[in-house]
């Protein structure tokens, strides 16, 4: 009997429903503290043996996947107040809203604020297979759960170390990591993927909405100068209300675009009656005049109706002078970022700023003809439905990942 086996031989023992052929012996219930050091002990950043190493926050991490987005130096942050000090080789968790599951596996020696953990597996259990559990839903909900108690949800060390779970032998951890592994791969190649025609996207526009790449119309002819207009000359305010609660299905403008609000927020943020609501139909521009500097600005193009709240504003595109998906784009550039931040004031609070709106309506625009800007349209369109395509494959994938953890973990 091997020394895991000898460890683990008087504990109640479960089965996964989703296996390995190779493997066919039961898995082990343990409480994580048995099988995993919770590191304790912080040291001083400032200290120049520890200053120059990488210091990882939660803000560093991207949720759900593992990995690191961004890394600083300790003195880079002039981090003064005490840190956790970690080798390669461990999982390093972030102890505060654990609904983001922020947890990464450490391939270099550094640091990690005093708001995250560093795990050290034991002989029992690898760093590879201990992620997988610590970024699954189970183990999520258990530690959504005992950390509601602030406003700052967080898992104390107590609570992380009395957790239960399971796990197999190290050869089936090994396995069972090295597939998820691979799928991991896949999505973070699809991300990337994503990522760059994002990014050759936004150099596009650049060339098209300065005019320095032109299309020509179906005789090859050069499309007409392009033309000086005031914004408020493409559109028309439109002031639509509700006559009774839950109308049409609640919508909220963001940053990104228009979403349900059911499917955006984890709980409803709208009040209870809302009738009065203004009612936002497709293919409208949409924004919020506090947020706008900020970016939130989006045309309507999936809601056939909707409501949103009073302090939105809507429009309707002229359309003998504009095209909608044209404008889609347009109004999202940097140049009109820029045009919307110098037509708001300072708010009561830093992140909000008053719109005003004689000043973005005067906002001087160019535009193409109507036909050069449905050509160009019709062009970023189908980079869209390319970027479309790609994330409808993280989607299936990462679906197809979340099956696998339910069905391979007990």
């Amino acid at each position: 009997m091997d020394n895991l086996t000898t460890h683990i031989a008087t504990r109640k023992q479960f089965v996964p429903g989703l296996r390995f052929n190779e493997f066919d012996g039961k898995w082990f219930r343990i409480r994580l503290l048995d099988e995993v050091k919770i590191s304790n002990g912080q040291i001083d950043p400032k200290l120049k043996e520890f200053s120059s190493l990488p210091l990882i926050a939660p803000n560093h991490i991207e949720s759900g996947t593992g990995r690191i987005i961004a890394v600083e130096t300790a003195v880079e942050q002039a981090a003064i107040s005490g840190k956790f000090l970690f080798e390669p080789g461990i999982v390093v968790y972030s102890k505060i809203r654990p609904y983001l599951k922020k947890a990464f596996i450490t391939t270099f020696r550094g640091l990690c604020s005093a708001d995250m953990y560093p795990l050290v597996p034991k002989d029992t259990i690898t760093s590879n297979f201990l992620i997988h559990v610590i970024l699954g839903d189970r183990f999520t909900k258990f530690a959504n759960s005992v950390s509601a108690r602030t406003g700052m949800p967080k898992i104390n060390r107590e609570e992380l170390g009395e957790y239960f779970t399971h796990f197999p032998t190290l050869p089936e951890q090994q396995k069972i990591a090295a597939f998820l592994s691979a799928v991991d791969e896949k999505i973070q190649q699809l991300t990337k993927k994503k990522e760059l025609q994002e990014l050759y996207k936004k150099g596009v526009m650049q060339q098209l909405f300065s005019g320095k790449l032109r299309f020509k119309d179906e005789n090859g002819n050069p499309y007409p100068d392009w033309e000086e207009k005031r914004l408020g000359n493409t559109i028309q305010e439109v002031v639509d209300k509700t006559t009774r609660s839950n109308q049409y299905p609640i919508l909220s403008s963001t940053k990104n675009n228009v979403y349900l609000q059911s499917e955006y927020f984890t709980r409803d943020i709208a009040s209870t009656d809302n009738t009065g609501y203004k009612i936002l139909r497709m293919n409208q521009l949409v924004f919020s005049p506090q947020n706008l500097w900020l970016g939130n600005i989006n045309i309507n193009i999936k809601f056939e109706v909707g409501i949103v709240s009073p302090s939105y504003k809507i429009f309707d595109f002229k359309n003998e002078v504009a095209s909608v998906l044209f404008f889609k784009d347009f109004l999202q550039t940097n140049r009109m970022m820029y045009e919307y931040a110098q037509a708001s004031e300072q708010g009561a609070s830093v992140v909000r700023r008053n719109l005003d709106m004689p000043s973005f309506k005067a906002i001087k625009i160019k535009i193409p003809s109507l036909k050069e800007q449905q050509k160009i349209a019709n062009f970023l369109s189908a980079m869209d439905a390319k970027i479309e395509g790609v994330s409808r494959q993280i989607e299936k994938t990462q679906i197809f990942k979340k099956g696998l953890l339910q069905q391979m973990f007990v």
